[in-house]
């Protein structure tokens, strides 16, 4: 597994708006047909089958829960009704969907550590960029938060007005963060706006109430979207479930997916060498890499050990938690870094110039 080297391989895609003072059109239509091609091709059709039936019919789903779904936590509840604005509305909002998304990363992750399928959950935090655009550059501040296995990305960005979310292959990632890649280009799979009705204020998708209460069953829909691309696999029957269950790799998401079957699995190496004087930085960050999966396949194992709900079990949960945050903090770190150090290399490069790379296998 070379994490850190793809990272550092992908920040030559990312455009700087400082530097061009704004995005160019063709770089935004380059890196959307860059992230085409990043999708291997027999995964395409799942990623079009996906972003279609989420986007006709997340709205009816949405309303079909209402008044089924178990009513939301009272400190989300109360957090929601003490916002000041809607940006804080929309902070409520993402803090509740990732809070289940790192439930759910957790019960997931007991059986994929060591592979392209486990799941890093970095938690949303507010995001402020100066607008190039105006001529006294504003700030301009967005809430923002993602999953990623080790090819794809779940990536939620919102603000007062609407929650965008978006799925795309994490070679992306920094040119999505440059604001390279646009919502006309590369529409997101999701988008809550916020509305006022009758003296409330909510948010909705497609015409659909996404409540606080209905953030469980969407973020299990979301968290499957992302390893039914990862993984490949794909059956129409797990979409849109009212079933309150755990996502189980092979049975209820990317059904059909074998476990033994993971061709494409990341395993670490018993034994790294390293040359300090002709090492890269990438390559000391991918052995460490390889530490922390090691580490993690650890607690893991005495996880499966422990008794649910026992001082012991709660103390590897934490102890999971540090890690994973550790490697989050380390991924972020990179990508800043990769980011800054490609532009100092490679300054300005035309888009028509801009390398392709080969697609990956399938589900990868």
């Amino acid at each position: 597994m070379s994490r850190f080297r793809d990272m550092w391989m992908s920040g030559k895609y990312a455009v700087d708006r400082k530097s061009k003072g704004e995005v160019d059109k063709r770089a935004e239509k380059e890196a959307a047909q860059l992230m085409h091609q990043l999708i291997p091709e027999p995964s395409q059709q799942l990623y079009q089958d996906l972003s279609a039936r989420r986007g006709s019919e997340t709205g009816k789903w949405l309303t079909g829960l209402a008044g089924e779904a178990p009513a939301a936590a009272e400190s989300w509840v109360q957090a929601h009704a003490k916002a000041v604005d809607t940006f804080e509305e929309a902070r409520v909002w993402i803090d509740a969907l990732f809070e289940e998304f790192a439930g759910l990363t957790f019960g997931f992750n007991d059986r994929v550590v060591g592979t392209d399928l486990f799941v890093n959950c970095e938690k949303a935090k507010i995001v402020e960029t100066r607008d190039e655009d105006i001529w006294y550059h504003p700030v301009v501040k967005t809430i923002q938060g993602r999953l990623a296995t080790r090819f794809w990305c779940l990536y939620v960005k919102g603000d007062g007005d609407k929650i965008a979310i978006y799925l795309f292959p994490n070679e992306m990632t920094i040119a999505f963060k440059a604001g390279q890649i646009s919502d006309h280009d590369s529409p997101p799979l999701l988008v809550a706006e916020h509305k006022e009705a009758d003296g409330r204020k909510f948010w909705s998708i497609q015409g659909g109430e996404a409540s606080l209460a209905t953030i469980p069953p969407l973020a299990k829909e979301l968290f499957g979207d992302l390893i039914r691309l990862a993984s490949g696999k794909m059956d129409s029957s797990e979409l849109f479930s009212k079933r309150n269950e755990k996502p189980k790799l092979g049975e209820n998401v990317a059904v059909g997916y074998k476990s033994d079957a993971q061709a494409g699995a990341a395993t670490a190496a018993a034994e790294v060498t390293l040359k300090v004087d002709e090492a890269h930085l990438h390559e000391a960050c991918d052995l460490l890499d390889k530490v922390i999966e090691k580490e993690l396949q650890r607690l893991y194992q005495s996880t499966s050990k422990a008794t649910p709900g026992t001082p012991e079990a709660d103390q590897l949960r934490r102890e999971i938690s540090a890690v994973t945050t550790f490697r989050s903090k380390i991924v972020d770190a990179f990508e800043t870094f990769t980011k800054e150090a490609q532009e100092i290399l490679n300054p300005s490069p035309e888009p028509d110039r801009m390398p392709m790379p080969t697609p990956r296998p399938l589900g990868r």
